[in-house]
């Protein structure tokens, strides 16, 4: 035992004599790789904390900013937005938020919008908001009281109201909805594609054919504000493309209920009930 131990001794020697030679006269290069490697997870922590907050580029008549705690402010130009923040704005108002990794939202009329610590997640309280996202960003998630929208790479219009129908259409990208109440039953989307869906609606219909034309033509949320949408160039050949197609289905024109705020005519309206007459002596109306 005595011998393993000397033996072990004279190890340990040799190997801290080793590292004396060669660690040491390195340590101005140990000591850079742990500087650079510090901050560079300095820097990660510091951009993860700035993509929760945006930078508002654009504002239209009533637009507010709702901090905690805090009363409502109005919003301006190169104003901060952080987590915890919502942005309302008023009847006949828009406005729109840039953020660090460029993903964008701009709000329609009567919306309530706010995103908090969860990276890359919006909610959309009321109201209608279109987001554009670079393929960089990752997966993106826009939630609503009803609905969760998962995409990447995209432009998106999505609406919802607590009492009427809501409506989700993908300009451009590929994503997924699915129901709170049923988060199995999810819908794929595809470019130009609409989901139209009541607010208590327990499984989701099947995505419709819309005309993108009208959308980017007529949209407030596209065409409402200074600059053209990132996407822009995409969703003209979208449009280019789908007129040129032969015509196998009739597409859904969303934009006839004006896209900042659809709430009124989400479907197309119902016929009206066919006039009804009076049969003699029976006492009750018959239809026709």
């Amino acid at each position: 035992m005595h011998h393993r131990s000397v033996a072990r001794a004279k190890a340990h020697d040799t190997i801290d004599n080793h590292l004396m030679k060669t660690s040491f006269p390195n340590s101005n290069f140990v000591a850079a790789v742990c500087l650079i490697g510090t901050a560079v997870g300095i820097a990660t922590v510091l951009f993860a904390a700035d993509q929760k907050q945006a930078r508002v580029t654009e504002v239209i008549h009533d637009v507010r900013l709702l901090a905690a705690q805090t009363n409502a402010r109005p919003a301006a130009v190169n104003d901060t937005v952080r987590e915890g923040t919502a942005v309302r704005t008023g009847t006949d108002s828009r406005a729109e938020l840039t953020f660090v990794d460029q993903t964008l939202a701009r709000l329609g009329a009567n919306t309530v919008f706010s995103f908090g610590a969860t990276a890359r997640t919006y909610n959309l309280g009321s109201g209608a908001i279109l987001m554009s996202a670079p393929k960089e960003s990752g997966t993106v998630k826009i939630t609503t009281a009803v609905a969760t929208c998962a995409v990447s790479g995209f432009t998106m219009i999505s609406e919802y109201h607590g009492n009427t129908w809501n409506k989700l259409l993908m300009l451009n990208g590929d994503g997924y909805v699915s129901l709170k109440r049923n988060p199995g039953d999810k819908r794929h989307m595809h470019s130009s594609e609409i989901l139209i869906f009541r607010p208590d609606a327990t499984v989701l219909p099947q995505p419709l054919q819309f005309d993108i034309c009208n959308v980017i033509n007529e949209g407030h949320l596209v065409t409402g504000f200074t600059r053209k949408l990132p996407e822009w160039p995409a969703l003209v050949n979208l449009c280019e493309r789908q007129r040129s197609e032969p015509v196998k289905k009739k597409l859904v024109d969303p934009t006839s209920q004006d896209i900042i705020d659809q709430s009124i005519n989400a479907l197309p309206t119902p016929p009206p009930p066919k006039p009804r007459e009076t049969e003699p002596g029976d006492g009750f109306t018959r239809p026709r």
